[in-house]
């Protein structure tokens, strides 16, 4: 596939309406929970639940020096900026990572830091 043809089908991707990504599976998780979902957002003021999924992260992470993080996916590491990286209380008890996947291509959006040892 030319570059060409590579770049319009990624537009094409990206360039969709935004779908509501609160699914109706949960609509029985506590109130509070999905407040604190709903109201998410990174230092850029990106919606965190927006356009992506919200996926707890079980997984091992770093929080870097510069307020970055590091997460360790089946594929290699992967650093978020800073910015991406919720302050804050998280009541989930677990790391949460939100990102949409394209396939080859994944756009990361939040990640909330784990509140459980």
């Amino acid at each position: 596939m030319s570059a060409f043809r590579y770049a319009a089908a990624i537009l094409i991707l990206l360039s969709g309406a935004a779908e509501a990504r609160w699914r109706a599976a949960y609509r029985d998780t506590p109130r509070d929970l999905r407040d604190w979902f709903e109201h998410q957002r990174n230092t850029h003021g990106q919606w965190c639940c927006n356009e992506s999924d919200g996926h707890p992260f079980y997984g091992a992470y770093t929080i870097n020096a510069d307020g970055s993080v590091t997460v360790q996916l089946h594929n290699g590491p992967r650093t978020l900026p800073a910015y991406m990286v919720l302050k804050g209380s998280n009541p989930t008890g677990h790391a949460v990572y939100w990102y949409r996947d394209y396939g080859t291509v994944r756009l990361d959006y939040c990640f909330a830091p784990g509140t459980l040892s």
